[in-house]
C-alpha cells in the first residue's frame, strides 16, 4: 500500500474535510494528492454528508472524478474540525495495557486500591489481571464529551488555569452514519460507521477524583476548550477498512510517546457502536472515540506544558500538529479551582 506524502491518505482515494480560507468556511473533498474540491453547495453540513451515507458516498465518488478542482491545494487552507456540532461518545479503558497503566500511575481515586508499600510493578500486575479477568469480560463503557471542546488539527491547544497534569490520548474515532437503528448488533453496526478520523482525547488528571460526591469520578476533566483536537480528515470506511493494522502514534516535542496498533482494542468499534445504540439516539456525524492505547503522560511521568508541540498520526488518516499554549484569562481567575479529594 502507498500513502501520499502531502496528505497521508491512501493513494488513489479521497477524504472529507472542513476548510477555511479567510472568512470562507466550507466542506471539501480532498484527493490523496492534495487537490481540493468544494462540495458545500451540495453538502453544506456534515449532517447532510453522513445522513444517507451509502447514497452520498456514491455521489462523492462521482464528484471526485468530475468536480471542479480549486486553485489551491489542501496545504493552503486552515483545517477546522471536520464535523459540525457532533455528539461525542468516549470509550473508556479499551486497551488492556493502557487501562492497567492508568489504574497504576494516575493519581486520585486510582491509588486507593494500592496496598501499603506496593511497588508500581506489583500494582501494575494486579491491575492488568483485573483488566484481563474482569474488564475484558464485561461490556463497553461510554462517557460523553462536548463539541465545544473541539478544535482543528493544527489549532493551538490551551492549557486551562485549573490543574497542572494535562495529559494526552491519541485515539481512532469513528464517524456515525445516518439512519442508524436502536439496539444494533455488532455484526450490523459496521454498516452505520461512515468513516474514521483522529481525535486527541485530552484531560486534566487532578479533576477526575472527588470525595464530596458518592461516585467519586468527575468526567468533566476531559472537556476543557481545545481538549478535543479533531481531524484533519474523515476517511470513508470503504477506504480505511482496506488498510492493514493501522498504527496510532503520538509525539511530544518530537519524542514518541504512543505507538500502538489500533486493532488491539478490548471491544471493537463495531461493538462500541452497537452498545451506544442501546443507550443513545445516534445521529449522522456523531463521533465515537474508541479509546487510547498505552503511553499517556501519567505513565511517562510527563505532562504537557506551554511551549510543547503535540503530533498525532494514524495510518491513512493524516496527521495533527498542535502547539501547546497557556489559556488567556483576560484578568479573570477560577472561582472553584481544584475539586476536594481526601487521600
Amino acid at each position: 500500500m502507498e500513502f501520499e506524502r502531502k496528505t497521508g491518505l491512501l493513494t488513489g482515494t479521497f477524504a472529507l474535510a472542513k476548510l477555511q480560507d479567510g472568512d470562507h468556511r466550507f466542506h471539501a473533498l480532498v484527493r490523496a494528492n492534495g487537490e481540493v474540491i468544494d462540495i458545500s453547495t451540495e453538502f453544506p453540513t456534515s449532517q447532510v454528508i453522513y445522513g444517507d451515507w451509502e447514497k452520498n458516498f456514491a455521489r462523492l465518488c462521482e464528484i471526485e472524478k468530475e468536480g471542479q478542482i480549486l486553485e489551491h491545494e489542501v496545504g493552503h487552507f486552515h483545517f477546522l474540525p471536520p464535523v459540525d456540532f457532533p455528539q461525542i461518545y468516549g470509550a473508556g479503558s479499551n486497551y488492556r495495557q493502557h487501562a492497567a497503566e492508568m489504574y497504576t500511575y494516575n493519581e486520585g481515586e486510582y491509588q486507593k486500591d494500592r496496598k501499603a508499600g506496593e511497588s508500581d510493578e506489583d500494582f501494575y500486575k494486579r491491575n492488568l489481571e483485573f483488566v484481563e479477568q474482569k474488564r475484558a469480560k464485561g461490556m463497553p463503557f461510554i462517557w460523553l464529551a462536548t463539541h465545544g471542546s473541539m478544535v482543528g488539527a493544527e489549532d493551538n491547544i490551551e492549557l486551562p488555569a485549573v490543574g497542572e497534569s494535562h495529559d494526552w490520548e491519541a485515539e481512532l474515532c469513528a464517524v456515525i452514519a445516518g439512519n442508524s437503528p436502536r439496539y444494533m448488533t455488532p455484526a450490523e453496526a459496521g454498516d452505520y460507521v461512515a468513516g474514521y478520523t483522529i481525535i486527541n482525547d485530552m484531560h486534566t488528571c487532578e479533576l477526575f477524583s472527588r470525595s464530596d460526591i458518592k461516585w467519586n469520578a468527575d468526567w468533566i476533566a476531559k472537556h476543557s476548550p481545545s481538549f478535543k483536537a479533531t481531524g484533519p480528515y474523515v476517511v470513508p470506511r470503504q477506504f480505511f477498512k482496506t488498510i492493514e493494522s493501522p498504527q496510532i502514534r503520538l509525539w511530544v516535542n518530537g519524542e514518541v510517546k504512543q505507538d500502538w496498533p489500533s486493532n488491539d482494542m478490548i471491544f471493537s468499534e463495531d461493538e462500541y457502536t452497537a452498545y451506544a445504540s442501546e443507550r443513545f439516539k445516534l445521529l449522522p456525524g456523531d463521533l465515537l472515540m474508541t479509546g487510547s492505547p498505552p503511553g499517556n503522560g501519567a505513565f511517562h511521568g510527563q505532562f504537557l506544558k506551554p511551549g510543547d508541540t503535540l503530533e498525532i498520526e494514524i495510518t491513512g488518516l493524516g496527521k495533527q500538529r498542535n502547539a501547546i499554549v497557556k489559556e488567556e484569562l483576560d484578568d479573570r481567575k477560577p472561582y472553584f479551582g481544584l475539586p476536594p479529594f481526601e487521600h
